[in-house]
């Protein structure tokens, strides 16, 4: 199906900006206390000598940049995570909503009897409900229509587009956009996916601006071939209550093979609509639901790491409201300026990718948050020291893996082939995890070595070079490096009898049929 981008011709666009966050900053203390075992990394990893990534480390290809991307923090059990924001016994989605709401129309000079229309989006809140809309709108006295939206990671953008489109057709004159995810309370927290979640809302206020201020493109496509990337179950919490309980999907590592190929889509769409080129873009913010989103996008489009920003650090995932947050810091540090072209990218998997053109207006900020305890440093101080250079940089290993291709695979004997895909992983696991290959063995259960982000990274790499389809749980349960090298040759045999052409023997005149699969 054809995507269109959106040109807007008005000038309508973000009035006023707010962020909201808890007031816990939980650290990567909080796992090492409760599960010491995580600081146990005997035998330590050995240090590799390393050099910073440069143009010729790279390909274009989009699994090649997400790869190496991901390459530094493979060793790290924290997987760059450093601080994220955590509820509090007393508060809640809808406490971080009403504050970041007030905020907005506080920067805004607003009363709320001056707002027309409210949209409103809460992932995972603590409440199993359909939305927050109305409960916000009674808390903040508003008196007007009230109404969710919901987008994953896109949330804020696509709300965005549904506001600004209605105040240029003069149906509202002040649109409030409120957004949150409280992300701490939607994985279970022997999950190493807690580890990247974090809770956080913003509030932004659309209104028509100066003239040639404002979102100028628009560019909006579905992502539905991350679909199943995540899982969700109803359970109960500690108290007896319900909850969303979130988990790495069968289908997660889409979210790796598709990154590149959306950021390029939605971003040149955008830049498109708006008559402008990637060049002109004098600031990107980038949702970056993981440490190494941001290097990414960046990558994809080629862009200097100085025109964008980096809050991954600083608050881990948070979802919906990270495009908000980037602005806040970004406006707040004077790295955007009134009339600046600002571009902001989001993909929200099982939903849309999203990104907008826009050139900065006054826009007014609300209060500023807490600052972090520390975002310059892992906790794992041996990791950090044997990943970062002098100027506290992550760094990609320079030794380069060997790869093993399909052709090559098949060409060998029969005999020889499961040997040969052992080695090839235990090559990989040895090289990832920085560990020497005498400590890896064939019958070692890949649960013990693997968890989602390296699974992910293991099936993406046998698929690539191998072009077969390996479930993500080949790689969970009581699988071991043995069998996940069985069932690759079986799929591997299975292909080559279903794609080889069928072999018609003649004797004499009498035709023999071959039978294919």
């Amino acid at each position: 199906m054809k995507q269109r981008s959106v040109t807007i011709h008005h000038p309508v666009g973000i009035r006023s900006l707010a962020v909201s966050f808890p007031s816990t900053i939980r650290t990567n203390d909080y796992w090492l206390e409760k599960y010491p075992q995580l600081a146990k990394v005997e035998p330590r990893r050995a240090r590799q000598q390393r050099h910073s990534p440069t143009s010729d480390t790279f390909t274009n290809n989009g699994l090649d940049i997400w790869s190496q991307a991901v390459a530094p923090y493979l060793a790290d059990p924290f997987r760059g995570n450093v601080e994220r924001r955590v509820l509090g016994a007393d508060e809640s989605a809808l406490t971080l909503e009403v504050r970041a709401a007030r905020e907005a129309l506080t920067a805004a000079n607003l009363a709320p009897t001056e707002v027309e229309l409210a949209i409103a989006s809460s992932l995972f809140s603590e409440q199993i409900t359909l939305g927050h809309a109305t409960y916000l709108a009674q808390q903040l006295e508003l008196h007007c229509p009230a109404w969710n939206l919901e987008s994953t990671c896109s949330s804020a953008l696509v709300a965005l587009q549904n506001a600004c489109a209605l105040v240029q057709a003069g149906a509202y004159r002040n649109v409030l956009v409120v957004v949150s995810q409280i992300g701490s309370q939607a994985v279970a927290e022997e999950d190493t996916l807690s580890r990247s979640m974090g809770d956080g809302a913003g509030a932004f206020v659309v209104s028509s601006l100066q003239p040639q201020q404002g979102i100028l493109g628009m560019k909006i496509v579905p992502t539905t071939s991350t679909c199943g990337a995540y899982s969700y179950e109803l359970v109960a919490d500690a108290q007896g209550k319900p909850r969303i309980c979130t988990r790495t999907g069968e289908n997660a590592s889409a979210l790796a093979e598709t990154a590149v190929d959306f950021v390029r889509t939605c971003c040149k769409g955008a830049v498109a609509a708006a008559n402008l080129t990637l060049d002109r873009i004098d600031f990107f913010a980038f949702n970056a639901p993981t440490a190494w989103y941001t290097s990414v996008c960046a990558r994809a489009l080629d862009i200097p790491p100085e025109r964008t920003i980096d809050l991954y650090p600083r608050y881990a995932n948070i979802g919906s409201v990270l495009p908000l947050a980037n602005l806040y810091h970004a406006a707040q540090e004077g790295k955007i300026r009134e009339n600046d072209l600002v571009l902001v990218y989001t993909n929200g998997a099982a939903a849309t990718a999203a990104a907008t053109v826009m050139r900065w207006g006054d826009v007014a900020l609300g209060a500023a948050p807490t600052p972090p305890i520390d975002v310059t440093h892992t906790n794992l101080v041996l990791w950090h020291d044997s990943n970062l250079d002098r100027d506290n940089r992550l760094v990609v290993s320079n030794e380069k893996l060997v790869g093993l291709s399909r052709e090559t695979l098949l060409a060998t004997k029969s005999a020889q082939r499961h040997q040969i895909l052992q080695s090839y992983v235990l090559e990989w696991l040895a090289h990832s995890l920085q560990l020497p290959l005498t400590q890896l063995n064939p019958q070692q259960s890949l649960v013990s070595l693997l968890d989602s982000l390296l699974a992910v990274a293991l099936k993406s790499r046998i698929e690539s070079d191998l072009a077969v389809r390996v479930p993500m749980e080949k790689f969970i349960g009581n699988n071991t490096i043995a069998h996940l090298a069985e069932f690759v040759l079986y799929q591997l045999a299975l292909t080559d009898l279903v794609t080889s052409k069928p072999i018609v023997a003649t004797e004499g005149n009498e035709k023999r049929e071959q039978l294919s699969i």
